[in-house]
């Protein structure tokens, strides 16, 4: 059946919405996204891809913490993990390999309000002092979840990494 269930979904989410409430919605996330994108690059160590190219972007713009990668060594990822402590739901990284180096992408869409775009903001921008100033605090992130952070593995690693659970097994000598 596929994507059967998504495809039902979709169809029940735009008879919903109706055409003048996707329009809305759309016009809303775009508006979101541009106020995103002038609070985040105010964030010393926040760049935004490809700045090159002029103009307001439509939807979920891509961002680069690099510059703060180099400043205090701490990653991305890290970043990410020390958000969760805020109770947030922290960025959406890229998928490897990442063409623009330490990224992050903000969802926010026409989900959240303005309040709650802000108060993501702010943490972010918190956690990027907090790099400066204590970077093993964000380093050993996060501190207030149930289960600590995953050891860090190389998942390049053809030892490690197996695409299929028989491929797993025929590398642990089990099947």
């Amino acid at each position: 059946m596929g994507n059967l269930q998504q495809v039902f979904k979709a169809y029940v989410w735009a008879r919903a919405m109706g055409a003048e409430g996707i329009s809305e919605a759309s016009d809303m996330s775009v508006i979101l996204n541009n106020y995103m994108e002038k609070r985040l690059l105010a964030i010393p160590g926040v760049t935004r891809s490809h700045p090159d190219m002029p103009g307001y972007r439509l939807e979920m713009t891509r961002f680069s913490l690099e510059e703060l990668f180099e400043e205090t060594g701490i990653s991305a990822v890290e970043v990410q993990n020390r958000m969760a402590d805020f109770g947030i739901d922290a960025f959406w990284l890229s998928h490897e390999p990442w063409i623009v180096p330490q990224p992050f992408t903000p969802e926010a869409g026409e989900m959240w309000s303005r309040e709650d775009i802000d108060y993501w903001i702010d943490v972010l921008a918190h956690v990027c002092d907090e790099a400066r100033r204590d970077p093993d605090l964000v380093r050993t992130a996060p501190h207030h979840q149930a289960a600590p952070p995953p050891a860090p593995r190389n998942l390049d690693d053809p030892a490690i990494g197996a695409t299929t659970w028989a491929a797993y097994l025929r590398k642990r000598g089990t099947r």
